[in-house]
């Protein structure tokens, strides 16, 4: 899998917006300044991690480059993350239109809520619920090493 660096990536254009050499990249990590890492496989975006001092998300692309998962894990110290927010979206058919999304929020004590809402009826469901939620803690990245915020399921 190869990495590019940049300002951040546009999923309307299906781009980056300006792109980093690793340098300057590595210098926005250890200074803790936004940047964003593309992840592609088969020169395709497969994963989008965007890093900055408070957050942390990483975006799954399908082959059409479409973003059908999102993880915005909010950094809790220098070393530990966790994941606060979780966005699935499904697409009709071989289009970009959304048919569906779900999101789920987390939080530390274990309350979790839920909102599925299917885009073309405009019904919404909710949920609330409340579990263990240790597979929501990692550690925050070290500059180059994002395959570990990479695992679907969590």
């Amino acid at each position: 899998m190869h990495v590019y660096y940049c300002d951040e990536w546009s999923d309307i254009k299906k781009k980056p917006w300006n792109i980093l050499d690793e340098r300057t990249a590595s210098l926005c990590h250890e200074k803790k300044q936004q940047y964003t890492a593309v992840l592609t496989e088969d020169e395709k975006p497969k994963y989008i991690i965007n890093v900055t001092q408070d957050w942390v998300s990483v975006g799954f692309y399908d082959d059409r480059t479409r973003k059908y998962l999102n993880y915005d894990f909010k950094v809790m110290s220098d070393a530990k993350l966790f994941l606060r927010t979780a966005m699935h979206w499904e697409y009709e058919g071989q289009t970009d239109k959304k048919a569906s999304s779900l999101i789920i929020g987390f939080r530390e004590d274990g309350h979790i809520a839920m909102e599925k809402r299917d885009l073309n009826t405009g019904s919404v469901e909710e949920r609330e619920a409340k579990d263990t939620l240790e597979k929501n803690w990692d550690r925050f990245p070290e500059f180059g090493q994002y395959h570990h915020l990479c695992q679907e399921e969590r």
